[in-house]
């Protein structure tokens, strides 16, 4: 998958605005334990076999991959696209709060 649109993935009844906000406040750089110094972070993809790195991070919390095309923004959407199930995402996000 390229991206995902905002809300699409909000199918626990469960799970309020405010909650769903709070969640969406966690950043991919901490989800990957590394440190937002203001500049963009170039990594080996996640979603590809690569050698040589064409993923990068921005400060904004959004990814790209170069070499594969998937891109988007948040490390609730990360998640969805590494293939975690909306609730998987939301426990293992939780973590970071």
């Amino acid at each position: 998958p390229v991206g995902y649109k905002e809300n699409v993935y909000i199918t626990n009844p469960n799970v309020t605005k405010e909650e769903l906000d709070i969640i969406r406040g966690v950043s991919i750089h901490s989800l990957l334990g590394l440190q937002n110094n203001g500049r963009r972070i170039k990594l080996r993809c996640p979603f590809h076999n690569e050698r040589t790195a064409s993923f990068f991070l921005f400060p904004e919390n959004k990814y790209k991959c170069f070499g594969c095309g998937i891109h988007g923004g948040g490390a609730l959407d990360f998640t969805l696209a590494l293939g975690y199930t909306f609730d998987e995402s939301l426990l293992e996000l939780s973590k970071y709060l």
